[in-house]
């Protein structure tokens, strides 16, 4: 084995055109010196290659959202407060995206039904449920169209499950399980019943949505391909085709 990975790293030394001290590590110390050149180009690398990218993200994040904090700063508008509080929800800043969106809803904008689906999932995300619920309530109440098959149904749904209303969630979900359409909200409703226990109708659900994947467009087809990737991966995990 001492031998094999010595020849092993000589020859990737030999391809990369490592410095010359390691070819005297390896030969000198065929064991230990082997050991130091695989740790040094491959794990520490690595290492050195993922701090590196996640330094360089959270500057870029910074930059981009001190950009959008000195637009709204000269210009308090809707449009810029809409594009920083999106910057925030992008970059895990919760609570300060929720700030904004709440700043938002006065005057005209008071009941409208975009800024208040924003401000759920900005809840939701924050893990504030009871929030989550008193606005999805609101939205209910009113029969909000655009609410009925948006993706921020499906938080208001989780919502209601992670506080104890399961029954409650269950009907949302089943509102939202249309043949050959929300595909999303149907994956999601199959991690539901996975969730709480529902095996036979998850199989039945599952088997369903992988039946209309192979009969969809093209278009669609590119449109939905990372759910679609998804349901076959969760339905694979468990043994579903």
């Amino acid at each position: 084995p001492i031998l094999l990975l010595q020849a092993f790293c000589l020859y990737h030394a030999y391809r990369n055109n490592a410095e010359q001290r390691w070819y005297w590590f390896i030969f000198l110390l065929p064991g230990v010196g082997s050991a130091l050149y695989l740790f040094h180009h491959f794990y520490n690398r690595k290492s050195i290659s993922t701090i590196t990218e996640s330094v360089k993200g959270l500057m870029d994040s910074n930059y981009q959202i001190g950009q959008l904090e000195k637009e709204l700063r000269f210009s308090d508008n809707l449009k810029n407060r809409m594009a920083l509080a999106e910057a925030y929800v992008d970059f895990g800043r919760y609570p300060d995206a929720i700030k904004l969106y709440q700043v938002s809803l006065t005057g005209f904008m008071a009941d409208d039904p975009g800024l208040r689906m924003k401000l759920l999932h900005a809840h939701f995300l924050n893990q504030d449920y009871s929030q989550v619920i008193a606005i999805g309530d609101e939205l209910e109440q009113v029969k909000e169209k655009t609410f009925r098959q948006a993706e921020q149904r499906l938080a208001y749904a989780w919502a209601l499950h992670r506080s104890g209303k399961t029954d409650l969630a269950n009907t949302i979900f089943q509102d939202m399980d249309k043949p050959f359409t929300n595909y999303r909200h149907r994956m999601e409703y199959c991690k539901f019943l996975h969730h709480i226990g529902s095996t036979q109708e998850l199989r039945t659900k599952l088997s369903d949505l992988l039946e209309e994947f192979e009969h969809v467009r093209d278009a669609e087809r590119k449109l939905y391909r990372d759910v679609i990737r998804q349901t076959r991966e969760f339905a694979s995990s468990l043994a579903i085709k």
